[in-house]
């Protein structure tokens, strides 16, 4: 399993039709008690920091996906602690082990950690390999996206045109068509919050530069911006632009992977009008001592998407508390939309995935006058793929 991200431009693109920014781990089932050994074993030899680390991302993978994001947390923070000096010599290591801390961050609300980790992941690629290379450029579209996930959505259009342009001139055209597709991405959630027709014609300009003038190496861009097309269509009534993306994987013989065309927005903002059980209690201004429990509890799902692309067999595999708050996650998944599947033979393939979504809610700190570290008053569910890698598809049973 890895917290590393793959650095495949065509697994990112594909990765902007996903529900979520966040990148995927996968499941081995490695026990943690062995991983744990394998660690302490490591450093009990003093081994080399590239080594440490790979010990450290193994660990601390296991015990997230066990649901201990404490510990997780400790481990990934310990080894910060023993390898940042080791940046120059080891790093895409290093850079690594602050992307991890990052991710797990995001799921127990610790927004600061996150953006920091984040800027250090990116400042450890860039000492080494300069600001133009392709490493540091997708490093900067990464903090772009903690900036419009942490909600300065403003700062984020900057960074992708900062980088976009220097990709451009770096001759790194895949980069630059990702960054338009983030800016892209950035018009779309403005026009899906003011459907003005400014907005709307803004988002048209951004996604045709994409698909009608796609770049050298940045074809499989155009994937992703008529993805962000079909999700605004549906988003304001419109579902022609997703069944013509149906259609068209029909028509070259289905995708060889899931490929998520729409998915509906899983509301954060006001958790009521998302379906959230009536009941809901978000304990105001309690410090994080007393807050309620509610807060790191955490769900499995697991499904399978059929060769018609449809999802069945949704269920609650494993979970960490009372899950009824994630009945609006089942009905999301329930509705998504995936691009028809390659057949095999006389068989049905499918796919069969799991994804964790955790409910959390942002650290604040001071926001009742005192120096109490506080969790903001709105609900937040994170999501994180721990599908095996579905390199072949698997078959159903039944």
């Amino acid at each position: 399993m890895s917290f590393a991200p793959r650095l495949l431009f065509a697994a990112a693109a594909l990765a902007l039709a996903s529900p979520s920014l966040a990148q995927d781990i996968v499941v081995k089932g490695k026990p943690v008690a062995e991983t744990a050994a394998d660690l302490a074993a490591c450093l009990k030899r003093d081994c080399p920091p590239d080594e440490d680390i790979k010990a450290t991302l193994a660990h601390a993978e296991n015990l997230f996906v066990n649901g201990d994001y404490k510990t997780a947390q400790r481990t990934l923070h310990a080894s910060m602690g023993r390898n940042r000096k080791h940046g120059e010599a080891y790093p895409l290591q290093v850079s690594d082990l602050f992307r991890a801390n990052s991710r797990v961050a995001e799921h127990m609300g610790e927004a600061r950690d996150y953006q920091l980790s984040t800027l250090d992941m990116r400042n450890t690629l860039r000492d080494s390999f300069g600001k133009d290379d392709f490493r540091t450029l997708v490093a900067d579209i990464e903090v772009g996206d903690s900036r419009a996930k942490l909600g300065f959505s403003e700062e984020a259009e900057k960074m992708y045109r900062d980088v976009e342009k220097r990709a451009l001139a770096a001759k790194q055209f895949r980069v630059a068509s990702f960054a338009r597709v983030r800016l892209a991405t950035v018009a779309r959630n403005r026009y899906d919050l003011e459907p003005t027709s400014a907005n709307r014609k803004e988002l048209d300009k951004r996604l045709t530069l994409v698909t009608d003038n796609p770049l050298p190496g940045g074809e499989e861009f155009v994937l992703a911006a008529k993805v962000l097309r079909a999700k605004s269509d549906r988003k304001h009534g419109s579902t022609a632009s997703t069944d013509e993306l149906v259609k068209e994987f029909a028509a070259k013989g289905g995708a060889s992977r899931p490929l998520l065309l729409y998915s509906e927005p899983l509301a954060r903002d006001d958790p009521r009008s998302a379906g959230w059980p009536d009941g809901f209690d978000n304990t105001r201004n309690a410090s994080l001592g007393t807050s309620t429990n509610r807060y790191g509890q955490w769900v499995d799902v697991g499904f399978w998407i059929g060769q018609n692309g449809k999802v069945s067999d949704i269920e609650v595999l494993r979970a960490k508390g009372d899950s009824a708050w994630a009945k609006p996650v089942l009905r999301n998944i329930s509705r998504r939309v995936y691009a028809p599947l390659k057949t095999d033979g006389d068989s049905t393939p499918g796919f069969y995935m799991i994804e964790r979504y955790t409910l959390t809610a942002r650290v604040t700190d001071g926001a009742t006058g005192t120096h109490l570290r506080t969790r903001e008053l709105t609900p937040r569910i994170e999501r994180i793929d721990l599908t095996e890698d579905p390199a072949e598809p698997a078959k159903s049973g039944g």
